[in-house]
């Protein structure tokens, strides 16, 4: 009995001192490591308490941290880092990690060239390596083999590789800082609030989910969150990145552009699945958005965009397949600075990553030569909606004798189902000062931009804003004018045919400057009075033809030459050209602006001719002198004389369309359908065939609807002009039983408010 006792004293006794040895081990370990520190890695160490708990085997650490070379600012630190195991569990061959707690790490890296503020910790490890040669080849053997073995490596099993089932449950990081700073460029990178969660990791068939959550110290906050399954190595990642100020960048813009200042904020909600061994197959999806993007200039000037937004479908980088929903640009704004050395301000602004590059000599590396037997899949993108909107674009050029400034506002750009190799429709319309407009329809593939249509339509052009180009070009500057100006263009393998009209209204330019030397020597007062008719109106055409890769071809160059010879020949010749003008009568031309109170319209025609516009504008001058008139434009017209004419012209159009292959027409056409003759005999068996599905009432309806088009577009362009509201100028239709005069026309009613 008395051994029997003795044994479980002895048995106690272990056993408390074991307890005492588990309690006490770990603080004689944490004292000997902070004391010999500077030893073991270099660095000075604080450790505040290490606790382990023999009960429910958990090992605690409080207030950690290593210290910069200093011994007084923290490099890495954490407040608390707690782990529980379960040892019996190893008995069923199981590691079981019921808990990973880490609190409130901190770390600060900072880098300078190819130094980083932990490199001496490196390099001492280093030193104090006394592994014998033998056991350093053996090694060098090892992490070989175990490259070679990399790709094999993420498809093993760890349960395999161990003999243990692997179970690691609660894993938490909270309340993390961590600091990158790169002295060399000056940037800093602070992550806040750094946090991740895991509810656990699986080594087997199972997902194992995580969650990373942080916020920049400049704004921004990023949520992470994956599905992974160690088995299959199949994952999803969802990235929620929220308004990161792009500022974080600035530092590094310096490396590729010269700037000022640059802000804005990058939004990112993207979806990626795919595998780890097959990773650019992966599929991509969500949206992409970057607002508020100001990049100032060194001159001070800004480019910038208030929103632009990506929606993917799909991006798939190994089937080179790229489907997007939608590209949304809002409120961009742009200047254009051409300088007197030929340079733009873009090329200011490029000019770091422009610079050739230096030519090593001594470089002899071998260019490896592409493998023309891999042919690599052909791209297939598509974007199914393409929206520009509320754009925004300034041009100065300062190559004339007198700079020309230029603002095109409302820039809208409209496409549906842009896809890379097949051709699609693009669409485009801008505002000009004093109520001038630009629409432009573009067709063709992206693919292959040496083959396109486009048809470009200017109305109600401002000339005086361009009279610093016909001061430098002919040395008379222009005082007045308005243009209307249509091209349609046709280029296949970059051979260009192009036919313009250009149709110029009240044109007039100042006495020729004395002092300036013209490319041209044009005597443009003499040339403008002889082109003009008694209508005060000028109108012709320009073909062009080229090759637009030729250095020789330039394409404005060759219409304003075109423009330049035709006054030179009127002014040589001016009996031929009135002759012929006088012959043709007001029907070519254009049409009579009657009285001083009076504008004349084809009633049958969707918008206005420059000289209309100009006399309406004319009209409306008063009213910036006397706030107490007003205006009523009043349209009129022969309405059955216009139903029967409008009648013919419809069949004349579906005569043309049918005969032409075409669905959609523009100015070029319609004066093509003028031109038909009743006494055709093509038209003529096509009218008598088709005239009685034209119901009469219908027509009425068009007419009226056309004549309401009108003055709408009559009063937005009168209502951009000086002196003009709301109020004192209107438009409006006579009254139906009034439509019955032999002049179409509107007659303006002058009345006081």
């Amino acid at each position: 009995m008395k051994k029997r006792y003795i044994a479980l004293i002895v048995l106690a006794v272990l056993c408390i001192l074991l307890v005492v040895a588990l309690k006490v081990g770990p603080n004689i370990a944490k004292n000997y490591i902070v004391d010999h520190s500077e030893e073991l890695i270099g660095r000075k160490m604080k450790i505040e308490n290490v606790d382990f708990s023999p009960f429910s085997f958990t090992v605690t650490v409080d207030d950690f941290a290593i210290y910069e070379s200093d011994g007084t600012t923290p490099f890495v630190a954490f407040e608390k880092f707690r782990i529980n195991v379960n040892p019996t569990r190893l008995v069923k061959k199981e590691i079981s990690v019921s808990e990973i707690y880490l609190k409130g790490l901190y770390t600060r890296v900072t880098q300078k060239g190819d130094q980083f503020n932990f490199s001496d910790i490196l390099d001492k490890f280093a030193a104090d390596s006394t592994a014998d040669s033998t056991a350093a080849n053996a090694k060098a053997a090892s992490v070989q083999a175990q490259a070679a073995d990399t790709t094999q490596a993420l498809n093993l099993d760890p349960n395999e590789m161990i003999g243990f089932n692997v179970a690691l449950e609660n894993i938490t990081l909270e309340k993390g800082n961590i600091i990158y700073e790169d002295l060399k460029v000056g940037s800093k990178i602070h992550l806040e609030d750094f946090s991740v969660a895991i509810p656990a990791v699986y080594f087997s068939n199972k997902n194992t989910n995580i969650g990373v959550n942080l916020k920049f110290a400049n704004g921004g906050d990023l949520g992470v969150k994956v599905q992974f399954n160690m088995k299959t190595q199949d994952f999803g990642v969802n990235v929620a990145l929220n308004k990161l100020a792009l500022a974080i960048a600035k530092p590094y813009l310096k490396d590729f552009i010269n700037y000022k200042d640059f802000e804005g904020s990058l939004g990112v909600n993207l979806n990626i699945a795919g595998n780890v061994n097959q990773i650019l197959a992966s599929n991509v999806s969500g949206t992409v958005a970057v607002d508020g993007i100001k990049l100032t200039e060194t001159s001070g000037k800004v480019i910038g965009v208030s929103h632009v937004g990506v929606g993917i479908a799909k991006a798939n980088l190994e089937q080179m397949d790229f489907r997007v929903d939608s590209v949304i640009v809002d409120g961009a704004s742009a200047h254009l600075d051409l300088f007197k050395d030929g340079k733009t301000n873009i090329d200011v602004l490029l000019e770091p990553i422009m610079k050739p590059a230096k030519n090593n000599s001594s470089d002899t590396t071998a260019v490896e030569e592409p493998n023309s037997k891999e042919k690599s899949k052909p791209l297939k993108a598509v974007v199914n909606r393409l929206a520009v909107v509320n754009t925004t674009v300034t041009a100065t050029d300062h190559t004339p004798k007198q700079p020309f400034n230029y603002k095109v506002s409302n820039i809208a750009v409209n496409g549906s189902n842009i896809n890379f190799n097949t051709p699609c429709a693009i669409n485009v319309t801008a505002s000009f000062p004093e109520g001038g407009s630009l629409s432009l329809k573009y067709k063709g593939a992206l693919s292959d931009i040496s083959t396109m249509d486009a048809y470009i339509s200017v109305k109600n052009l401002a000339l005086k804003h361009f009279s610093p180009y016909s001061h430098h070009y002919t040395g008379y500057p222009i005082s007045s004018g308005t243009m209307a100006f249509a091209s349609e263009n046709k280029m296949s393998g970059w051979n260009i045919e192009s036919k313009n009209t250009i149709d110029i209204y009240n044109i007039d330019v100042g006495d020729k400057d004395s002092e300036t030397d013209p490319e041209y020597t044009v005597p443009m007062k003499i040339g403008l009075y002889i082109l003009k008719d008694k209508n005060d109106k000028i109108q012709f055409d320009v073909p062009v033809k080229g090759n637009v890769k030729d250095p020789e071809f330039y394409y404005l160059k060759i219409v304003w030459k075109t423009v330049m010879n035709l006054l030179v020949k009127v002014a040589l010749s001016p009996f031929k050209v009135v002759g012929n003008v006088a012959a043709a009568g007001a029907g070519v031309v254009g049409l009579d602006l009657g009285k001083n109170d009076e504008i004349r319209i084809d009633p049958l025609a969707s918008s206005f001719s420059s000289e209309q516009y100009a006399k309406a504008q004319k009209m409306t001058e008063a009213l910036a002198k006397d706030s107490k008139l007003k205006l009523n434009f009043v349209q009129s017209f022969n309405l059955k004389r216009t139903v029967d004419a409008y009648k013919t012209r419809k069949l004349k159009t579906e005569f043309y369309k049918a005969t032409q292959n075409k669905t959609a027409l523009n100015e070029l056409d319609e004066k093509a359908i003028q031109a038909i003759a009743d006494k055709d005999s093509a038209y003529a068996a096509y009218a008598d065939a088709h005239a009685k599905e034209l119901d009469r009432k219908t027509l009425e309806k068009e007419i009226l609807d056309m004549a309401e088009a009108r003055n709408q577009e009559l009063l937005k362009t009168l209502q951009q002009q000086p002196g003009v509201t709301k109020k004192n100028v209107t438009v409006t239709t006579a009254p139906r039983s009034a439509l019955t005069p032999k002049k179409a026309m509107y007659k303006v009613q002058i009345d006081v408010q």
